[in-house]
């Protein structure tokens, strides 16, 4: 299982709650996480989810180009568009919102972009919870059926699903295990599963490692040191 640290942004500044990492520069923050080992990057643009406005895209991309390891785009992405540009400006691949289950026909633009494309499954009580993209989009796929959504993704071709419950996410809580389950069982061996949010020491590590999940996203927990990368990893072998 990947270990990915996650570096979440809003208006230039790295915003974890609690103010963990307030007064460390997004850069700074990111090759720290590669120097002590990670072997990709998660970057979150909360604006571009929480407000549609991309305003931290230029500073994440120059991250991305400028980091030795691969770097994957979060915030809000629900268009085909969107994605294509994100790619151009130097990420290694995309995390789309759960917005996009609210129009199916854009399922195959995104399997086409195979691995580079990893499509959300935001939860709460079991139905959809977008957390940002095209307004419109959101209030169609809003409640809709988590594991019906990951299914007709699956059907579609796409490769990679990121579960999150999305009342636990930064609240190291721990990680969706039921919900993981629950899409272990309805998915094919060939979909791969990720996972982030709640993740709160190495045992929460080591229970998706054994669930066979892909990769983690871990924002907070490291940052703040509870465990190191290194330890992660060893948690995972």
């Amino acid at each position: 299982m990947n270990i990915v640290p996650s570096v979440d942004v809003r208006g230039g500044r790295v915003v974890f709650r609690g103010g963990v990492a307030a007064d460390v520069a997004p850069r700074e923050l990111a090759a720290r996480f590669v120097a002590e080992g990670a072997d990709e990057l998660h970057l979150v643009d909360l604006d571009a989810a929480e407000r549609g406005v991309a305003v931290n895209f230029d500073l994440l991309a120059g991250i991305a180009r400028e980091t030795s390891v691969p770097v994957r785009l979060a915030g809000g992405i629900s268009s085909l568009a969107w994605a294509d540009q994100a790619i151009g400006a130097g990420f290694d691949g995309v995390l789309f919102s759960s917005a996009v289950f609210g129009d199916d026909r854009m399922l195959a633009g995104i399997a086409a972009l195979a691995e580079r494309a990893i499509v959300e499954v935001e939860t709460r009580d079991g139905g959809l919870a977008p957390r940002g993209g095209a307004p419109e989009l959101v209030r169609l796929a809003r409640g809709r059926d988590a594991i019906d959504a990951a299914t007709a993704a699956a059907s579609a071709g796409v490769r990679g699903i990121y579960a999150i419950d999305v009342s636990a996410d930064g609240r190291l809580t721990g990680p969706p295990a039921v919900l993981l389950e629950q899409l272990r069982r309805a998915l094919p061996a060939t979909v791969a599963l990720h996972t982030g949010g709640g993740v709160r020491d190495l045992d929460d590590v080591r229970t998706l490692a054994r669930a066979g999940v892909a990769s983690v996203v871990v924002g907070r927990a490291i940052a703040e040191g509870r465990f190191t990368i290194a330890q992660a990893k060893a948690a995972c072998a």
